[in-house]
C-alpha cells in the first residue's frame, strides 16, 4: 500500500472517529435526536458551506428554503436527506432534499421543504432563517433512488404521508429527468404516486405534481385530503391510501419488476408495506424512511 493511500485511510479514520465523538457530545447536551437515529448511516465526509437564496411558504406549516452551495464537489442522490449544522443551534437538523440532484450539479442550489415544530432546527427556519442565512451541511442516508444499467428496467410507485413527499418529490423528478436520457435503464417504465396529508392545503407541491401527471404519459398520481373534504378534481379524492389504492396502482404496473418507496409517520408506513407485500411485492423491493 503506498504512503498516499495509506494516509487517506488513515484520515477518513480519523473523520469517522470525530464524528463518533460528535455524536456523544451532542448527546450529553440533549441535541441529539437527529444524529443518534441516524448514526449508523452512511454520510459523506465533506461538510460544506451554504447560503439561504429564497424561503417561500408552502402551505401555512411549510416553508421551502433555497439554499446555494458553491462547493462543486457536493452532490447527493435522490432521497437523501442532509445533516444540518445552523450557527447558534446546538441541535442538529436533519432535512431531506425535496429536489433532483440535476437541480444541484446544474445550478449549485438545493431545496429543503420543513413542516412547523419547536424542535431548534425547525423553530429557527420558521421564525430566524432569512435570506443570506449561513449553514454547513453534510449529505447522508441510505434510502435513494438511483436506478442504473445494473438495476435493469423496473417501474416506481411512490407512497407518501404529510411531508414524506420530499424525499419521494425528488425521486419523482429524478425519474421524469432520466427519461430524456437514451440510454436509462427507466425510460419508458411507469411511475405511480399516492400521496395524503390532512387537508388539500397541506398537499405541498400539489400543483406540480399535477403538471408532472398531466404532461408525462408514464407518470400517474392520486392525492388524498384525509380530515376535510377536498375540492372534486380528477387527481384528488378524499380520505386515506387504502389497500385497495395500492393494489390499483400495482395492478398497472409490472409487481415483481417494481421499486416501491415509502415516507411517513410509522402507522402509515406500516399500513403501506403491508399492502404492497399483500399486492405480491417482494419485501426487498419495499424502501422505507421514516421521520419523527
Amino acid at each position: 500500500m503506498s504512503l498516499g493511500v495509506s494516509l487517506r485511510c488513515f484520515l477518513s479514520f480519523q473523520r469517522k472517529i470525530a464524528f463518533k465523538r460528535f455524536v456523544r457530545k451532542m448527546s450529553v447536551s440533549g441535541g441529539n435526536d437527529h444524529l443518534q437515529r441516524t448514526v449508523t448511516k452512511p454520510r459523506n465526509e465533506v461538510i460544506t458551506e451554504a447560503k439561504v437564496s429564497e424561503i417561500e411558504n408552502l402551505s401555512s406549516t411549510v416553508k421551502l428554503m433555497k439554499l446555494h452551495v458553491n462547493d462543486k464537489n457536493v452532490s447527493f442522490q435522490a432521497g437523501q436527506w442532509v445533516d444540518m449544522f445552523i450557527p447558534g443551534v446546538e441541535t442538529v437538523g436533519g432535512f431531506s432534499m425535496c429536489s433532483p440532484p440535476h437541480l444541484l450539479a446544474e445550478t449549485g442550489t438545493l431545496h429543503l421543504a420543513v413542516k412547523y415544530s419547536t424542535h431548534p432546527p425547525a423553530l429557527w427556519i420558521h421564525t430566524k432563517c432569512e435570506v443570506g442565512s449561513q449553514v454547513k451541511m453534510r449529505v447522508g442516508g441510505d434510502f435513494h433512488y438511483c436506478p442504473g444499467p445494473d438495476t435493469g428496467q423496473r417501474d416506481l410507485l411512490l407512497l407518501a404521508g404529510g411531508v414524506g413527499i420530499n424525499p419521494l418529490y425528488s425521486m419523482l423528478q429524478h425519474f421524469v429527468h432520466l427519461q430524456g436520457n437514451k440510454e436509462s435503464s427507466v425510460k419508458g417504465r411507469s411511475a405511480h404516486m399516492l400521496y395524503c396529508a390532512k387537508n388539500e392545503s397541506e398537499l405541498i407541491f400539489k400543483d406540480d405534481l399535477v403538471k408532472f401527471a398531466e404532461s408525462e404519459s408514464n407518470v400517474f398520481l392520486k392525492l388524498f385530503s384525509t380530515r376535510e373534504k377536498s375540492t372534486s378534481s380528477r387527481f384528488l379524492c378524499d380520505g386515506r391510501i387504502q389497500a385497495s389504492d395500492v393494489h390499483a396502482a400495482l395492478s398497472q404496473l409490472d409487481v415483481k419488476q417494481t421499486d416501491v418507496y415509502l415516507c411517513g409517520p410509522l402507522p402509515f408506513i406500516e399500513d403501506m408495506k403491508s399492502h404492497c407485500t399483500a399486492a405480491g411485492v417482494p419485501t426487498d423491493s419495499v424502501h422505507y424512511e421514516q421521520w419523527w
